[in-house]
């Protein structure tokens, strides 16, 4: 850590020109960090630990500096690794609170992870109890939505946003994303219930891994309104 106080303090007083050498030597300081955070699920994907660095090499960068001048500025200065520490975490935080799959506590509930499975599950009187069977089910289920949706478009135009809407009980954007992304909805859901990756799904389908999360996010969206597992 020693190493990285001249690369600390050269920024804070050079600014960007100084900036590349600390994020350099920074990244795989902050790498370990990272893979060892405690959030959940998002542990398992290989990207994760890169993203969390990325965040806080962008917070250390942000506002000219601020951060880092700060740091430079504290007299005693403090134990950089138990402070880098501190910014890992926050941005691991961060980024997990930012997921499509992860829901903010509430009054009425503790936060929770949510996933396309939770939203199939339904009490243990109700519905059917295999898996495999309520996923064919969702998957049937927005199939037939989609079909709906593209239907009543061709029949009606931007007017069915609306008929679908009231008959459904539901938003407008989401039978407007049904017409506009129902075949991407459908294949990203496919492979999700198949047991593939963010990452393998964005691969397979020539998108970014931030286009699968916000699919997936608009699908649980439209389940939730539509009360599929109410």
């Amino acid at each position: 850590m020693d190493t990285l106080w001249p690369l600390f303090r050269a920024v804070a007083d050079r600014g960007e020109a100084a900036w590349p050498a600390l994020a350099a030597a920074l990244f795989p300081v902050l790498l370990p960090i990272a893979a060892r955070q405690p959030i959940g699920r998002l542990r398992a994907y290989e990207d994760t630990p890169h993203e969390i660095v990325t965040r806080v090499l962008e917070n250390l960068h942000a506002r000219a500096f601020a951060t880092v001048i700060k740091l430079c500025a504290m007299d005693p200065p403090p134990e950089l690794g138990a402070w880098l520490r501190v910014l890992v975490r926050r941005a691991a935080i961060d980024y997990m609170r930012d997921c499509p799959e992860y829901e903010r506590a509430t009054a009425r509930r503790d936060h929770r992870w949510i996933s396309l499975a939770t939203l199939t599950s339904s009490s243990p009187d109700r519905g059917p109890g295999s898996l495999v069977e309520k996923r064919a089910m969702l998957l049937a289920f927005l199939q037939a939505a989609v079909a709906r949706a593209d239907g009543e478009f061709a029949a009606h135009g931007e007017d069915a946003f609306a008929r679908l809407a009231a008959e459904w009980a539901i938003a407008r954007i989401h039978v407007r994303r049904l017409v506009q992304r129902g075949a991407q909805y459908l294949r990203v859901l496919e492979a999700v219930l198949a047991g593939h990756s963010y990452p393998e799904v964005a691969e397979q389908l020539g998108v970014s891994r931030r286009e699968v999360e916000l699919t997936v996010h608009y699908i649980e969206e439209f389940l939730t309104a539509r009360r599929f597992a109410d």
